[in-house]
């Protein structure tokens, strides 16, 4: 692992604490997904550092890493990542990461300049005429984070991904 990754993992890992902190215990569900998002973003952009420069400065590439551990090549590897996410094939591996794609790109189009005019974790909106407080909001993605099977997977695989990501920093 390279140093970036290693700061963007660290940074990633104390996101992803101060969600499980807030997680059901939060002023609002706002700042728990805030958390969860920017864990998820920084992650990505650790996995993304193995390539030797800087990743886009974007919110976009958690979505993008989920179809990168999907798309590995090499058949040690591909056995590894598998495997450290409890599959004894990749195939299948390949399989529940597309289950998790539409959450996660839910979950990646909360930042404010992913959503538009529409709900996001940071700012009232619509940006011109503010109709909605973000903490009084209901997010939809938080109901299906913690009540459907999918969205139970996706926490549990961000988990997993941040407390393993040294195993696989460099696939």
């Amino acid at each position: 692992m390279s140093a970036s990754q290693e700061l963007w993992w660290r940074q990633s890992e104390s996101d992803h604490a101060a969600f499980e902190l807030l997680r059901g215990h939060g002023p609002a569900v706002c700042h728990t997904l805030h958390y969860l998002q920017m864990t998820t973003e920084k992650l990505a952009k650790a996995y993304f550092w193995s390539e030797g420069y800087s990743p886009q400065k974007s919110h976009i590439g958690f979505v993008k890493f989920l179809n990168f551990l999907g798309q590995i090549r090499d058949k040690k590897q591909r056995d590894k990542i598998a495997s450290l996410f409890g599959f004894s094939r990749f195939v299948d591996f390949q399989n529940w990461l597309n289950t998790l794609l539409p959450i996660a790109y839910d979950l990646e189009r909360l930042t404010p300049d992913l959503a538009n005019d529409g709900p996001n974790l940071e700012y009232p909106w619509p940006h011109s005429q503010p109709k909605y407080a973000l903490a009084l909001y209901t997010f939809r993605i938080w109901e299906t984070l913690t009540s459907k099977s999918q969205g139970r997977e996706l926490m549990r695989f961000i988990q997993t991904a941040v407390r393993e990501f040294p195993i696989y920093a460099e696939f």
